[in-house]
């Protein structure tokens, strides 16, 4: 039989219930349905460096991708225009739809952005060195009209583009720098051009140079560049990833740009904006994202190989020159630390309310990192699903987009491959309820995450046997109720591998484990505390008239004491609403959600 599940985030007020079969509140998974879901017109059988980009182009309600793709075989090298009809993606790069798009040129980065003010995105190709006769040559394409709807795209050439978008570029970020309202573009260079290159939007797509007065003096190969307001001055600054010697975070103005908003270099120097973040390593990249929801933007580090590998940078606040100061923490699992990554894709992948990141995996799978935080202590475990992602080159890439393919109001994957694009979209786990178990678990070891469906009372134990698990692999485990609970991970002997006990009402439990002996694993759950306890105020053993009468009679005062449910120092609506979910319950009694995921290793 199924049984309903209320869940809380952080504090233990409960406000809903989801029967098991529909999918779990915070569960997480994905389904690869490429098959289904993506055609190519021309297969590629080589390698390829990608950046993947979405918008709505044809303006028909539903998300399409362009990508720009890069590599030395020029025979394999195609940018590609995805047309989204009812959540399937056709390729339709070239004629009649995007001349000259597919052309030969190593592209590193693409926009989907309105640059005219149509209502109507365009895109720029932003193109790097080695490409014929395109050399170095970014390209404007203009959505064109006909009748109301979508015709084609006009490449407009170099009136539009101040003459040429810089030199041979590696990373680029099209934002709105001057906060004019419309969007700039910021080139980054290669090592056959030294200083990058920024070009002002005046609204109706024509673009003006501005370097000489806008952008630090630099003399660096610059791998990428993302964009983010890392101060919180509410000006958007740039995070410029370099090869050695250092990143760097370029400030906006910050008070002290003679030209004003967008003005990143600050006097005659040239280095006023600029702030550096530590050693470099060639095709690293950073993404910015809040990921403790404390409201300032962190930073994680994508290391490649051979120099500092994947790390997060905590933002500790701005120092007395307004400039973000940072932490660095070392806590991700080793499917990311210690592995060739590439480019990160941050995102809420499972509507919890904390970023999620997706890493493109250079060497080996990408790594689908799931955020654990709570109370401001940042945290991630590995929930690639081993069967649907599986270790091959194929999966192996730079770049993917985190959006709705579908339209059903999830966000899915979609990865720019080393070998082809590939889609992954989010399902529900195998959920299943205790009462179906008799304790052990179905298969999790490189399959579907399972999510169960738990229900325990206080002081109880519940135990879930996982079987046959693989040596060199790992196990992790997200637990989530309204209950205070201790989640540990025990080998068959009942040896404790690992716990968590983050402690409160309501606070998820979640850990990895390493695995080195295949065998026999078991998950153990401990309510340390029911959260029904505090709304039986009368202590009768069951939530009642009673109960009710006793909050009412505290109404809109300052309790100090149980009918402060939400411990906002007051009686009120929200409490009287979590003592009526919880009418007639047994105080002792909590379901919960349980999730599991085991495969091997990096």
């Amino acid at each position: 039989m199924s049984r309903s599940i209320t869940l809380c985030a952080a504090i233990p007020l409960i406000v809903g219930r989801v029967s098991a079969g529909d999918q779990l509140p915070g569960t997480l998974n994905f389904a690869n349905v490429t098959g289904d879901r993506i055609v190519q017109t021309v297969p590629e059988t080589a390698s390829n460096q990608k950046e993947v980009e979405f918008g709505d182009f044809d303006n028909d309600g539903d998300l399409d991708v362009v990508v720009a793709n890069a590599h030395s075989d020029f025979g394999q090298r195609r940018n590609k225009l995805y047309r989204n009809d009812n959540g399937v993606f056709t390729e339709v790069s070239g004629e009649p739809i995007i001349p000259e798009f597919s052309n030969a040129s190593v592209s590193r980065n693409v926009f989907f952005r309105d640059y005219n003010g149509d209502g109507w995105l365009d895109i720029i190709i932003i193109n790097g060195r080695n490409s014929g006769g395109d050399a170095g040559r970014s390209k404007l394409f203009l959505n064109r009209q006909e009748d109301g709807r979508f015709s084609f795209f006009e490449e407009v050439g170099l009136k539009y583009l101040g003459g040429s978008f810089g030199g041979p570029a590696d990373g680029a970020i099209s934002e709105d720098l001057d906060l004019d309202g419309d969007f700039d573009v910021y080139v980054g260079n290669e090592p056959s051009f030294s200083q990058d290159t920024m070009y002002f939007n005046d609204g109706d797509g024509f673009f003006e140079n501005v370097t000489a007065t806008h952008v630090p003096i630099d003399g660096h190969y610059t791998d990428d560049v993302a964009a983010a307001d890392m101060n919180g001055d509410g000006k958007l600054d740039l995070l410029v990833t370099n090869g050695p010697p250092d990143n760097f975070i370029y400030y906006n103005d910050n008070g002290r740009g003679s030209s004003g908003l967008g003005d990143f270099r600050y006097g005659p120097d040239g280095l006023g904006g600029v702030q550096s973040l530590g050693t470099a390593y060639n095709q690293s990249a950073m993404e910015p994202g809040d990921f403790d929801n404390d409201g300032d933007q962190d930073i994680y580090w994508v290391g490649k190989g051979g120099g500092p590998r994947d790390r997060v940078l905590r933002n500790d606040g701005n120092d007395e020159d307004n400039r973000a100061t940072f932490s660095v923490l070392d806590i991700l699992p080793a499917s990311v630390t210690e592995q060739f990554t590439r480019k990160a894709t941050v995102a809420d992948l499972n509507d919890d309310g904390r970023l999620d990141v997706f890493v493109g995996g250079h060497t080996t799978r990408p790594a689908i990192l799931r955020n654990t935080t709570v109370n401001g202590r940042i945290s991630f475990v590995d929930w690639t699903p081993g069967d649907e992602i599986p270790n091959g080159s194929q999966h192996r890439g730079w770049h993917a987009a985190a959006f709705d393919s579908n339209n059903d109001g999830d966000i899915d994957i979609f990865l720019g491959g080393w070998t082809n694009d590939h889609l992954f979209e989010n399902v529900p786990s195998n959920e299943v309820d205790e009462d179906h178990l008799d304790g052990l678990l179905p298969p999790v070891y490189n399959t579907d995450p399972v999510a169960v469906l738990g229900h325990s009372e206080e002081d109880e134990i519940d135990i879930y046997v996982a079987d046959d698990i693989g040596d060199d692999s790992f196990i992790a485990v997200v637990l989530n109720g309204p209950d205070d609970y201790l989640l540990e991970v025990l080998d068959v002997d009942d040896v404790l591998l690992g716990a968590s006990d983050r402690g409160g009402l309501g606070i998820e439990e979640a850990m990895q484990i390493t695995i080195t002996t295949a065998g026999t694993y078991k998950v153990r759950v401990t309510v340390n505390e029911s959260a029904g306890s505090q709304f039986d105020l009368d202590g009768d053993g069951s939530v009642g008239v009673s109960d009710l009468l006793s909050l009412l009679g505290q109404w809109g005062t300052d309790p100090g004491g149980p009918p402060d449910f939400d411990g906002d120092g007051t009686v009120g609506v929200s409490d009287l609403l979590a003592l009526l979910i919880n009418w007639g319950r047994a105080p002792s009694s909590n379901d919960y959600v349980l999730e599991v995921l085991s495969r091997t290793g990096p």
